[in-house]
């Protein structure tokens, strides 16, 4: 698995469809849905966990001032997207 998750956040937010969040104590969160089982919340929390540090740096980095010239959209991962857009953080 750990060959799966280069980019932990892409992985939770394309392949598991999770939402990942900071919340007020800058703790990374997940948001689940009512289609995810509990085995895709299992292996999410087990990422995120085991991922913590990079995925907090990436969400913070996120939280920081935009650059002058927004990226590409088609550039973009789903993963940035949902991060630095309007669905994160989600519940």
């Amino acid at each position: 698995m750990t060959q799966l998750c280069h980019d932990p956040l892409a992985y939770l937010v394309e392949r598991l469809c999770c939402s990942v969040y900071l919340d007020g104590g800058g703790n990374v969160r997940l948001g689940f849905t009512r289609r995810h089982d509990l085995t895709d919340m299992m292996t999410a929390q087990g990422i995120a966990r085991s991922n913590a540090g990079v995925l907090r740096d990436r969400l913070r980095q996120s939280l920081e001032p935009q650059r002058t010239v927004p990226p590409d959209p088609a550039e973009a991962s789903m993963a940035d997207h949902l991060a630095l857009g309007p669905f994160c953080p989600l519940i």
